[in-house]
């Protein structure tokens, strides 16, 4: 048995180098799906494993020894990398004063993005954790100005198609899904597609605000649903390091997760893609003075305190 992703179907093979162990016991400790046991003394196979070595690399990772490698689900131990000496040194206050500074831009200079600053960004976007490995996201990277908005265009073109459900008696369908689905598209989904399609008109992208870059963050239907957010995340944070802004689009992939194939196909986009998120990215052309606060709706907590 082993978990399903659309890159793979079958379990990760575990090899244990005897040799090279020490029994220190701390794959067998770390392994979650219970894939390694220690049996007399001596780290083995478990038989009884919960789904089968689903490929997530702890035991290799935190092996003294490198006595234990894997094999499949699109892992091997060419993928260890050495950390820095340097991994923990990073404070809380400059982690906290990145994402403090960070706002979603939508206005940019001219200057175009270096290949060596999009290849940063994708690198620290592969860091981000999945719901389930391998990871399931797909990438759609749009380099330039024209690539951008030849895209833009096109999904104003097919949000358009869609309009028809935000007019009566089409608007009506959505309160099936609750008042608050209705209210959105009421006071936001029509304004906003109107919008879209008055300045495409006019030759203005308003959707993606003719960024140097996007990046397009799609599930496939075997993964977590927020596993494209993550990931999405963390290329703006990488971004924001690097002196860019950036701005999430979450506009595109409801629209046409349902349908749009000839889109979709044109676009390398999954079919059956669950989700999606794209990313703008570009040098500001406005630089903010302050910070804001913010809130969450709301915060309960349980402790012990009385």
């Amino acid at each position: 048995m082993a978990i399903p992703t659309s890159r793979t179907k079958q379990a990760g093979i575990i090899h244990i180098d005897h040799e090279a162990c020490n029994q220190c016991g701390l794959c067998a400790q770390i392994c979650k799906d219970h894939s390694l046991a220690i049996e007399n003394g001596h780290v083995v196979q478990s038989q009884h494993a919960v789904f089968g070595c689903f490929g997530c690399g702890h035991c290799m990772a935190i092996c003294p020894q490198s006595a234990i490698t894997i094999e499949g689900r699109e892992i091997s131990a060419d993928d260890l990398l050495e950390l820095p000496a340097s991994h923990k040194k990073s404070s809380y206050d400059n982690l906290y004063n990145l994402m403090i500074g960070r706002r979603s831009i939508r206005d940019f200079s001219p200057k175009e993005i270096d290949q060596s600053i999009i290849d940063q960004i994708m690198d620290a976007a592969l860091t981000a954790p999945v719901g389930l490995p391998p990871s399931d996201v797909n990438v759609l990277v749009f380099n330039g100005r024209e690539n951008v908005r030849e895209f833009a265009f096109d999904a104003i073109d097919q949000m358009a198609k869609a309009l028809w459900l935000f007019k009566p008696p089409g608007l009506w369908l959505w309160k099936l899904a609750g008042m608050e689905a209705f209210e959105m598209m009421n006071n936001f989904g029509f304004p906003l597609i109107n919008k879209l399609i008055q300045k495409k008109k006019a030759n203005k992208d308003y959707l993606l605000y003719d960024a140097p870059l996007a990046m397009y963050f799609l599930a496939s239907p075997y993964s977590d649903p927020v596993d494209p957010i993550i990931p999405a995340t963390y290329a703006m944070l990488a971004a924001e390091s690097l002196g860019l802004g950036s701005c999430m689009i979450g506009s595109i992939h409801p629209l046409i997760r349902h349908g749009a194939k000839k889109f979709k196909q044109r676009w390398a986009i999954p079919q059956k893609s669950t989700n999606g998120l794209v990313v703008i990215f570009g040098y500001p052309k406005f630089r903010f003075q302050k910070a804001m606060k913010r809130s969450f709706a709301r915060v309960t907590t349980y402790d012990n305190s009385n």
